[in-house]
């Protein structure tokens, strides 16, 4: 919970932060890997989880035939700036060319620019595609990146 909160205190309502239960998180991830939909990769520090990544087929059905999403990545706010998202978004991005994908898609939050800006060093760039988030009605954006 602390790299949702340290991710998105300030970008998101506070009392959607504090609703938040991560026996409901770890619940819905659960059934979309059992369901075959997301695979998971985490970082791991010792043995204290630090970080993780979800990955899958694109869920916009008008997507490019051939292109996945990075559904989340998030690393605690202790790690940020260490590479470990760095090394999660490598092994999502090779997850996804081993499944046959050629692209990879995700949505940020428009107000999210330290997330933008990991994202466009990553080698990702920005769409026309905006929509909300379930996360208060925020705009997010759409970002983009080739799987070489």
């Amino acid at each position: 919970m602390a790299s949702w909160r340290g991710a998105f205190t300030g970008l998101v309502p506070q009392d959607f932060l504090d609703a938040m239960d991560p026996g409901s998180i770890a619940a819905s991830w659960a059934d979309s890997i059992a369901a075959g939909r997301s695979r998971i990769h985490v970082a791991v520090l010792g043995e204290q989880v630090i970080g993780y990544a979800g990955v899958g087929p694109e869920r916009d059905e008008s997507a490019p035939p051939n292109t996945g999403e990075l559904y989340a990545l998030f690393v605690h706010p202790d790690h940020w700036g260490a590479g470990a998202g760095r090394a999660l978004t490598d092994a999502a991005c090779a997850d996804l060319r081993d499944a046959g994908c050629i692209n990879v898609r995700l949505w940020v939050l428009e107000a999210n620019i330290r997330a933008r800006r990991f994202y466009t060093r990553y080698g990702f760039t920005e769409t026309p595609d905006r929509t909300h988030s379930s996360l208060g009605d925020l705009p997010e954006i759409r970002l983009t990146a080739p799987l070489a």
